[in-house]
């Protein structure tokens, strides 16, 4: 009994394979998939111009919390070539270095610093560094402000940024929210625009009858063009996620929103595929459900305490709003369970239920 299990799971994954390269094989050939590819391509480089632009010549920078109002952010702002912002919280001064597109140095000046220097002979403050940032870019601007606060002060200054780097809340904004928004979009556009096509390119060539009558299942037919949409799902996150390295802390769960959220968007393209016969037909329902998938992420960003409460929850259950929900807990360094399995359970429960939808419409082409 076991070998003939073992025969029949052999057999489903060779036909599961055979059907998946075949797409794959098929979509590298088709022009559309080419110029989607380009599109995403552009729309990934251009995320990545103001980080480059600003790492070029980056001005020293530091973000300082001066819990005494000690006055001594005015005399260093006096200085030249350098970059004050003054905060009135630790936790501001986090958020604004894990948000920004470069890389600052926190400080925190004690209440008692002036004290310190008049009877320690020495100034000693706490530095802080995103948990992205290069070491060897933290150690320049660590050096180059103890220089300017010892010339200011007279006094030797030590800045202490041992293990002082900080991560982001699940929430945060800045550069983080648009390396998420640019996964979404890339896998999204990918899935729901050129999944479509790989079905209908069946229908006209005929060859969706030769799989209706071949060995294979409905259920392995679908799966087999799940795979190879995956496929080129998979591929543009792992571009992202080459140009991001370093921001991404926890990469089991970003590697969950990537996987989950490849397997809604194709599952959305794929049911595309099964309803339209018409290409003209099959754009225009293409770029409606892209643009309302995506318009819900930027939504997101935009709902705020004063918007009606029916709002907030129609928008927390877009798979794509969910999967951006995860990609951000996957910069922090909280694993958020309150987070993580509900927006999780929307993306495989949405993709689920379309592709067992797809299932039944392949059945009914096949009648």
């Amino acid at each position: 009994m076991k070998s003939i299990l073992r025969s029949r799971w052999g057999e489903s994954v060779r036909i599961i394979w055979a059907i998946a390269a075949k797409d794959i094989v098929d979509a590298i050939k088709n022009k559309t998939t080419i110029s989607i590819m380009l599109g995403i391509g552009m729309v990934m480089l251009s995320s990545q111009a103001l980080p480059f632009l600003l790492r070029i010549k980056p001005t020293p920078t530091a973000v300082i919390y001066d819990v005494g109002a000690s006055g001594l952010i005015d005399e260093l702002a006096k200085m030249k070539d350098l970059r004050l912002r003054e905060v009135t919280s630790q936790g501001m001064m986090e958020k604004i270095l894990t948000e920004s597109s470069e890389t600052q140095l926190g400080l925190v000046f004690p209440a008692d610093l002036r004290q310190n220097v008049q009877t320690e002979g020495q100034m000693d403050i706490d530095g802080f560094a995103a948990y992205w940032a290069k070491s060897s870019d933290v150690i320049k601007l660590v050096e180059f402000f103890e220089g300017q606060l010892g010339e200011l002060v007279g006094v030797p200054v030590h800045i202490d940024y041992t293990d002082n780097r900080v991560y982001p809340n699940p929430d945060s904004d800045g550069q983080l929210t648009m390396i998420s928004l640019t996964l979404v979009l890339a896998i999204n556009i990918i899935g729901v625009f050129l999944v479509p096509y790989l079905m209908l390119e069946e229908k006209e060539k005929h060859t969706m009858e030769a799989l209706l009558v071949s060995p294979a299942s409905y259920g392995q037919m679908v799966v087999g063009k799940a795979i190879a949409g995956s496929f080129y799902c998979l591929t543009a996150a792992a571009v992202v996620f080459a140009l991001n390295l370093s921001m991404f802390n926890q990469w089991g769960i970003a590697f969950l929103a990537v996987i989950c959220g490849s397997l809604f968007a194709v599952a959305v393209g794929l049911l595309l595929g099964t309803i339209f016969e018409n290409p003209g037909t099959l754009n225009l329902w293409v770029s409606l459900v892209i643009l309302s998938l995506l318009a819900s992420v930027f939504l997101k960003q935009f709902v705020g305490s004063s918007w009606p409460p029916i709002v907030k929850a129609l928008v927390a259950w877009f798979p794509t709003v969910a999967m951006s929900n995860v990609i951000q807990v996957s910069f922090s360094n909280l694993a958020s369970l309150n987070i993580l399995l509900p927006n999780l359970g929307i993306m495989l429960g949405a993709a689920i239920l379309l592709l067992s939808v797809v299932v039944w419409k392949v059945r009914r082409m096949d009648r």
